[in-house]
């Protein structure tokens, strides 16, 4: 069949081979294919489109505007975002996240695992550890440290300034004094005493 200008055919037509248009194809109503189409170059919809099943593309797909997927999406590779990624939900992912750039959390951070940072962590209000701390390096405070249990210190402690204690002192082991000491009341001594230099004694004495 060859139509040299326009035809026009008012019931149904079954074409049973195929057909071939080497100009535009105007159609202005509903086209149904029953089996599979293949289109060979660009396809331009106007309007609204309505899949109702599957669709498969091989080549990259390009969408200018917003895409809305009423179920789930499943992405069998890597998903490149451009621009900015908003979730208005729960986000859960089951292997690791690589962020290359800052992470910003504006909620509570709960992490199960542990926690391994490769460099400074900087904490701008208080920090609640509730349990062990283990510091490999020195331990710097800039500051006032208060400690309301006991403290037990394996090494030498070097103390800069005054050493103010509230309560009783016990020294299991030799005190050594290098400069002067002032005891400003009552000194106890139930072993013997041995003064390697002179001993004046201001006041009365009793031996």
């Amino acid at each position: 069949l060859h139509v040299a200008g326009v035809a026009t055919l008012a019931g149904a037509t079954h074409l049973k081979s195929t057909v071939t248009v080497g100009g535009a194809a105007n159609f202005y109503s509903t086209v149904t294919v029953v089996g599979a189409a293949h289109l060979q170059s660009t396809a331009s919809v106007g309007g609204a489109a309505t899949f109702a099943s599957t669709v498969t593309v091989v080549g990259a797909a390009h969408l200018q505007s917003t895409a809305s997927v009423g179920g789930a999406a499943v992405f069998a590779s890597t998903v490149t975002v451009v621009g900015a990624g908003t979730f208005k939900d729960d986000v859960s992912v089951s292997g690791n996240v690589a962020i290359g750039g800052n992470t910003s959390v504006g909620g509570t951070l709960s992490v199960t695992g542990a926690v391994s940072l490769a460099s400074t962590l900087s904490v701008g209000g208080a920090t609640n550890l509730a349990s062990t701390v283990t510091v490999v390096g020195a331990g710097t405070f800039k500051d006032d440290v208060s400690v309301s249990g006991n403290v037990a210190i394996g090494g030498n402690t070097s103390i800069g300034g005054t050493l103010s204690v509230t309560g009783a002192v016990s020294l299991a082991s030799t005190l050594s004094v290098g400069g002067a000491t002032n005891l400003l009341s009552t000194v106890t001594v139930a072993g013997a005493a041995q003064l390697g230099s002179t001993v004046t004694v201001v006041g009365a004495g009793t031996f």
